[in-house]
């Protein structure tokens, strides 16, 4: 099996060993959702940080904890906060992946051959734009 649902397929599974069956449940939402959509990089990281900014927003609604109950665990007890760090932990990974793979050129035509791209220098005065 190659291709787009491989890395899916791959998702869903380390989310399952990682998060039990609400990280199957995130990681199958993940994969329909790319599916469907097929998001850009830039798109998974604004999500990812829309996430990781509501997990404080969680945490208050259930209310500051006291002196007694700060502690280690305090994570622990809420949730909905661990889901939401959870699920915005892996978009942002996914997004970085993505947009790292972007970037990178494309795969020579022949095996041990390399692609090599020529840029032509920027010339001073210009200000980086060429003809």
């Amino acid at each position: 099996m190659s291709g787009p649902w491989a890395g899916r397929l791959l998702l869903v599974v380390l989310l399952w060993l990682l998060g039990g069956r609400v990280g199957l449940l995130v990681g199958a939402v993940i994969a329909v959702g790319d599916a469907v959509r097929s998001p850009a990089p830039r798109e998974l990281l604004w999500g990812s940080l829309a996430l990781f900014a509501a997990v404080p927003l969680a945490m208050l609604v259930r209310g500051l904890p006291t002196r007694a109950t700060l502690g280690p665990d305090l994570a622990a007890g809420n949730p909905a906060a661990h889901l939401l760090a959870g699920t915005a932990l892996a978009l942002l990974v996914l997004g970085v992946l993505r947009e790292v793979r972007a970037g990178r050129p494309p795969p020579a035509d022949r095996p041990g051959e390399r692609a090599l791209v020529a840029r032509r220098p920027d010339r001073p005065g210009d200000g980086g734009l060429g003809p």
